[in-house]
């Protein structure tokens, strides 16, 4: 019988479902969608892209039930204040926050930024896990999932791996493996090596 998820597991768990559920919340506002009815059309993906996240984690079915206790992929209501803190403070605070071309601009700036707090996670899942399988595999299946995750905002707002992967190695990889960072060295390695497995895949010269 499943007891519950360890506090590691939780955690790291969590730190994947925040971006995931900015994600659904901002392609639903681009596309004119409630986000139940979004979250159901998009059933199918957003299951792979869950099976994708339990395998990059190793999480137990517990872990991947807080899913549902946050409730980002139920019907409720995204005001336009969320779509601001998913987006960053891209626009300024002020009564015209709701219309439509703001919306939009903070729906657009929202996907992009949680598209690099998703691959900022699922790489840390995947360097706390480092010694729990095949990194070559995990490295696949992070592609795998930003590819899925990508693909929920398209076609009003595409976005290719490679370009998550260029904004995320330039935003976020700097901070971690400085050595001016408090990261612990077994951290620094574990982004290292899957900053360089995911660039072989998704930043080779083309011919």
């Amino acid at each position: 019988m499943d007891e519950g998820p360890a506090a590691s597991d939780s955690s790291l768990a969590r730190e994947v479902f925040g971006p995931l559920g900015g994600i659904v919340e901002c392609a639903a506002a681009l596309g004119g969608l409630p986000v139940g009815q979004f979250a159901a059309e998009r059933r199918g993906e957003l299951d792979g892209i869950l099976a994708g996240v339990q395998g990059v984690g190793s999480f137990r079915p517990g872990t991947m039930a807080l899913l549902d206790q946050l409730g980002y992929l139920r019907e409720h209501e995204v005001p336009p204040t969320s779509l601001l803190l998913w987006s960053g403070g891209i626009e300024a605070f002020s009564p015209d926050l709701g219309g439509d071309e703001a919306v939009r601009r903070m729906a657009r700036m929202g996907c992009d930024l949680q598209l690099t707090h998703l691959l900022q996670a699922l790489v840390g899942t995947a360097a706390f896990r480092a010694e729990a399988g095949d990194t070559g595999q995990t490295a696949a299946r992070i592609v795998d999932v930003l590819a899925a995750a990508a693909r929920l905002a398209a076609p009003a707002h595409e976005r290719t791996p490679r370009e998550v992967f260029l904004m995320w190695r330039t935003a976020f990889l700097p901070s971690v493996l400085m050595p001016s960072s408090a990261s612990p060295e077994a951290v620094k390695r574990g982004f290292r090596r899957y900053a360089h497995l995911l660039e072989a895949a998704l930043d080779a010269p083309r011919p």
